[in-house]
């Protein structure tokens, strides 16, 4: 999926009355036949995540390199003093960066830490048919999965407390100095999005910065209503780091512009900490899947349709728009 650079205005406008939305999904997958899901909305997704994972994925078991390699680069990519915190060869390796200190209670502060599992096995099979069949960045992605045999599990540590845009540099800066010191990693694995890149893919992202995160932590989603024409389309991913995801629920668009206009909304809230407010407007999609700022959709903070359990800004999308909704005053979930 790409990325647009379109920009995004907002304008204040009466709240509408509250409605709700229908939540029966069905999903599909690029290149397969379109699969029926019954929905699980008990229990609802964390706020954010106090520990972060990603997994690099191998079809042969890697060698991992010394600690000191992990935290030269580390160092380079953060700008900070690195310090070995723990280096044994068939456990975790941890680091900590001296630069992003995170305060306590009591005023005490503490850098947050990136840890590193050994190489250890692989199983596909726990990732099921419902995130399988989202998994629109890679050709082929069940079999991708099914092909990887190893792991290495990439997370922080003691670092929710940062900023989110620290957290997500920090995240971002660990990610890609595994990739740099792992030649041989077949695809990168993002389990809170739902998210499979492969290699080449995870390597050449393109978007620079803090936004660099979004390329990896975020994945959108796509999904028919059963028995009608109406689809939801959504973000998974920002919540995560305690920020909404965004969410669209509508008939008569094509769903390929819709996928990069909600990276593109994603993204303005991301790098803006969320200045939408309920009943503020953004610049919606004509009908050619342009970004036209003559066209304003009203935007909602309600619990999401499709699982997980999380809060979205759901973008009422004017005369495309399918469903009821139920907004509330709750700007999103960020910590």
């Amino acid at each position: 999926m790409g990325f647009l650079n379109g920009l995004f205005g907002k304008k204040e406008q009466p709240a509408p009355q509250e409605e709700r939305t229908e939540t029966a999904a069905g999903g599909e997958a690029a290149g397969e036949r379109e699969q029926v899901f019954r929905q699980e909305r008990e229990g609802e997704a964390p706020d954010f995540h106090k520990l972060f994972w990603i997994n690099l994925l191998f079809r042969e078991k890697p060698e991992r390199p010394a600690p000191e390699a992990f935290a030269g680069k580390l160092g380079e990519k953060l700008r900070c003093a690195i310090d070995t915190v723990t280096q044994k060869e068939d456990g975790i390796y941890s680091f900590a960066a001296m630069g992003l200190p995170v305060e306590y209670e009591g005023g005490k502060k503490v850098p947050a830490q990136v840890l590193m599992a050994p190489p250890n096995s692989f199983e596909p099979e726990k990732i099921d048919a419902f995130q399988r069949s989202q998994l629109w960045d890679v050709r082929d992605g069940a079999a991708l999965l099914d092909s990887c045999k190893y792991t290495v599990m990439l997370s922080d540590f003691m670092a929710s407390g940062l900023p989110y845009p620290e957290r997500a540099r920090l995240l971002t800066a660990w990610l890609e100095t595994a990739l740099e010191l792992f030649p041989g990693c077949t695809a990168v694995w993002t389990p809170s999005a739902g998210k499979l890149l492969d290699r080449e893919r995870a390597v050449n992202n393109p978007l620079s910065g803090e936004s660099r995160f979004m390329w990896y932590g975020v994945n959108v989603r796509f999904f028919n209503i059963q028995g009608s024409d109406e689809k939801v389309m959504d973000t998974l991913g920002l919540y995560a780091l305690g920020l909404p995801d965004v969410q669209l629920h509508f008939r008569g668009l094509d769903p390929d512009p819709v996928s990069n206009y909600l990276y593109n909304v994603g993204q303005y809230l991301y790098d803006n900490d969320v200045p939408i407010k309920p009943g503020e407007t953004v610049d919606g999609v004509n009908a050619q899947g342009k970004i036209d700022q003559g066209i304003q959709w009203e935007c909602r903070y309600e619990q999401a349709l499709i699982q997980p359990m999380r809060t979205v800004m759901d973008i009422c999308p004017g005369s495309f728009a399918a469903g009821r909704r139920q907004g509330n005053g709750n700007k999103g979930n960020k910590k």
